[in-house]
């Protein structure tokens, strides 16, 4: 038997990983995979983001993120600008068709969280989440 921090490591990661694929199995209707979702989560959540920044948040390889906003451009749902900060970098904006795309996104999420957390007292939930923003700040501040 590992170490009870072992165990709390691995549970954690194979929650997060279920719980991002079974809400790319039901985004899946809409055309999008789990790249595109979380690439479309992230400019929505910040607009004038450049590429680099996204590459940073979602922990990919700047090509990937090239090459993930070049469907996603062809698709006509984000545009790239010209920084009004850097000539050398882009921000990435969501068009039209992106923005009407976050409310079934944002639905679905938050009715995959409420069917899994369902069977949690809110004391749970807020113990919960109090240790795992404890976790990510720790994580932040090395």
């Amino acid at each position: 038997m590992g170490l009870p921090q072992e165990s709390f490591a691995g549970i954690l990661h194979e929650t997060a990983r279920l719980w991002r694929t079974e809400l790319d199995r039901r985004l899946r209707p809409l055309g999008l995979s789990q790249a595109k979702w979380r690439m479309l989560v992230h400019i929505a959540c910040s607009e004038d983001c450049t590429q680099a920044e996204l590459a940073a948040r979602l922990g990919v390889e700047a090509p990937t993120v090239v090459g993930l906003l070049d469907r996603l451009t062809a698709d006509g749902l984000v545009e790239r600008r010209e920084s009004p900060h850097d000539r050398r970098s882009k921000t990435v904006h969501l068009c039209e068709g992106g923005r009407a795309l976050m409310r079934p996104i944002s639905e679905m999420a938050e009715d995959l969280s409420r069917e899994l957390l369902t069977h949690l007292s809110a004391e749970e939930v807020t113990v919960t989440t109090a240790a795992l923003k404890k976790i990510r700040d720790r994580l932040l501040s090395l």
